[in-house]
C-alpha cells in the first residue's frame, strides 16, 4: 500500500471527559470546560478511549462505549482539534478559549487552519522514538452545541439573540470546533501521548 502523507503538526495535549461537560444548573443547561482532565495518554481501542489519573485509576472517556453515562453515538468516540483554530477562536471571543476547552481528546499543535478536505481519508499518529503508526479514520466535524456557544461567547448566564448565536454557530463550524474519528478497522488498540507526529494521508 502506497501512502501519500502530509504533515498535520504534532501532538500537544492529550484529554478526557470522565463526566459530559453541559451540566444541569438552576438557570438552564451550560457548558462547563473544568469537568475535563489532561493526561499524559491516550488508551484508544474500538470502543473508544481509555485513560488513568495520577492515582492510576482507570478512567473512560464518556464517549467510551462502555461508559456507564455513555455519550458514544456511533461516529463521536474520538475527537481532535488544532491550535491554529483555537487561535482564531481566542481572537474573536477573548482569552478565556484555551487550547482544549472545546473538550476534544487530542489537540494538535500546527499554525495552519485545517478543514475536512485537508485530513484525507485518514489520519496517522507516528511516535517518534518508536517510529509505530496508529491510524484513525476521518468521519466529520464536530458540530457545535448551543452550550459551548453560548460558552465561546461568554454569554453563559444569559440568552443570546437568534441572529448572534446562528453567526457564533457558523464560526464554530466546518472543524473549527474539531473533527470526529474512529479507531481504523484492522487497527489494533494503541496509545496516543504529546509528542507524536501526525499525518494525514490518503491512500
Amino acid at each position: 500500500m502506497t501512502e501519500n502523507l502530509r504533515r498535520l503538526g504534532t501532538v500537544k495535549i492529550t484529554q478526557v471527559q470522565p463526566a459530559g461537560l453541559i451540566i444541569n444548573t438552576p438557570q438552564g443547561y451550560i457548558y462547563d470546560p473544568s469537568r475535563r482532565l489532561e493526561v499524559p495518554k491516550l488508551k484508544i481501542n474500538q470502543k473508544g478511549i481509555e485513560a488513568e489519573n495520577d492515582r492510576g485509576d482507570k478512567l473512560l472517556d464518556i464517549h467510551h462505549a462502555d461508559h456507564p453515562d455513555t455519550h458514544f453515538e456511533g461516529d463521536n468516540a474520538i475527537s481532535i482539534g488544532f491550535t491554529s483554530h483555537y487561535d482564531q477562536m481566542r481572537s474573536r471571543f477573548g482569552d478565556h478559549m484555551q487550547d482544549g476547552v472545546a473538550g476534544e481528546n487530542i489537540i494538535i499543535e500546527l499554525d495552519e487552519l485545517v478543514w475536512i478536505k485537508d485530513l484525507g481519508q485518514k489520519i496517522a499518529f507516528q511516535n517518534p522514538n518508536t517510529g509505530e503508526r496508529v491510524y484513525l479514520d476521518v468521519l466529520k466535524f464536530a458540530a457545535p452545541c448551543d452550550e459551548f456557544s453560548h460558552f465561546a461567547a461568554n454569554r453563559v448566564n444569559e440568552r443570546m439573540p437568534a441572529e448572534e448565536l446562528k453567526a457564533t454557530l457558523q464560526f464554530l463550524g466546518d472543524g473549527r470546533r474539531g473533527f470526529l474519528l474512529q479507531l481504523s478497522e484492522n487497527q489494533e488498540s494503541a496509545t496516543i501521548m504529546p509528542g507524536d507526529r501526525v499525518f494525514s494521508l490518503d491512500s
